[in-house]
């Protein structure tokens, strides 16, 4: 069931509007601090998560950093959207939110113990789509076994969302992504200039 959300997109910095609707299976946004890459995503994630056929996975490279980040601006989000209590349920110990409504979940996990990963599972349907964020600080192999879970039937496309401050030489998502012309990924790059709702002084 799909949950209709009065949202003004007056809320989203201009420079993702495209990307609200992204459908391509890697999605990557970079740029320095106080672009407003991870609140936008984590807006596009609740959006999702209330439309309806979403499974996100949302990690970071330990639990802990994801519980002080992702986890606090997603909660952050529903609370300043005035979306009502109960048409979600949150369980703190677990690090799950699930939708009352139609059975969407996210869940936050660090890839500190990628085997726990494996076993993560929905109360309905596979997982659809996974947001990494600090992206930078997670290895390829983790990056892969994460892109192996996104498999199956689901009524939605599978998505991988990657979210870092600029990149260097060493990275590996340079040469996977950036350097080589891939049809089923898009990459988005933002400053501080992009972001609209940052004060003077910032």
């Amino acid at each position: 069931m799909k949950i209709e959300l009065n949202i003004d997109k007056n809320i989203f910095n201009e420079a993702y509007l495209s990307f609200l609707d992204c459908k391509k299976r890697y999605q990557v946004f970079y740029g320095g601090a106080g672009s407003g890459k991870s609140v936008f995503v984590a807006q596009r994630e609740i959006l999702k998560f209330f439309e309806g056929g979403h499974n996100t996975l949302i990690v970071r490279k330990t639990a802990k950093s994801n519980r002080n980040s992702t986890y606090a601006l997603i909660k952050q989000i529903l609370n300043s959207w005035n979306i009502p209590a109960k048409w979600y349920k949150i369980n703190k110990s677990e690090m799950t939110i699930t939708n009352t409504v139609n059975g969407s979940q996210i869940a936050f996990a660090g890839l500190d113990d990628v085997e726990k990963l494996k076993s993560v599972t929905f109360e309905n349907g596979i997982l659809t789509d996974v947001w990494i964020e600090e992206a930078s600080e997670v290895s390829e192999s983790d990056f892969n076994q994460l892109d192996l879970r996104l498999r199956g039937f689901a009524p939605v496309p599978f998505t991988i969302t990657m979210t870092f401050n600029p990149i260097d030489a060493n990275f590996w998502a340079k040469a996977r992504f950036f350097d080589r012309v891939n049809s089923n990924c898009s990459v988005c790059k933002t400053t501080y200039l992009d972001n609209r709702f940052i004060d003077d002084q910032y």
